[in-house]
């Protein structure tokens, strides 16, 4: 059982996305989306987990044949998917094919599907990769020390400048200790 290939799945599946020629990047602050002209492609995106790896795929809504994706292994998201900096409906794809790299600008129209890509690149990798990382970090911790006391102890305190102070009494107690 350990030689199984991890099982894909769909976590998101929009049928309106659009895909921009995009040109180079104005500036060191980033893409603008602004700047695009027409989008040049139009159809559906599936993004699939498999394991840790993440998949953006680009489909025409017709046949379903693919146009381009995006794989993002570790679910590294930030590595290969770039917001641009004045909308929060698109973003920069790297699209990776062998040793060759483009960059395209991806998004949507609705803003409401935007924020549901966004939402699914983070779950993605808080769910399956953090989780994955913080339990290997657990594992590699020392055990935690027994630092509690043992019977018998106890614990003094020494205060600067408090030294051969007299207690003062409870309130409400009297000189005997009682009420008053």
């Amino acid at each position: 059982m350990a030689d199984e290939e991890p099982l894909e799945y769909t976590l998101l599946y929009k049928r309106d996305a659009k895909v921009y020629r995009i040109p180079p990047a104005a500036g060191a602050d980033g893409h603008r989306a602004g700047d695009w002209q027409e989008a040049i492609w139009k159809g559906s995106v599936r993004v699939i987990g498999r394991g840790k790896d993440l998949t953006i795929k680009l489909l025409d809504n017709s046949s379903g044949s693919l146009f381009a994706q995006c794989v993002i292994p570790n679910g590294e998201h930030e590595k290969f998917v770039e917001r641009v900096v004045d909308s929060s409906r698109y973003w920069v794809l790297k699209i990776v094919n062998g040793a060759r790299h483009a960059f395209i600008g991806f998004g949507f129209s609705d803003r409401s599907d935007a924020f549901d890509f966004n939402v699914c690149l983070q779950d993605f990798k808080s769910t399956f990769v953090d989780r994955d990382r913080d339990s290997e970090e657990a594992k590699i911790t020392a055990p935690m020390k027994d630092l509690s006391l043992k019977e018998g102890e106890k614990i003094t305190v020494k205060i600067p400048g408090a030294e051969g102070a007299r207690r003062r009494p409870a309130a409400g107690a009297g000189p005997a200790g009682g009420p008053i």
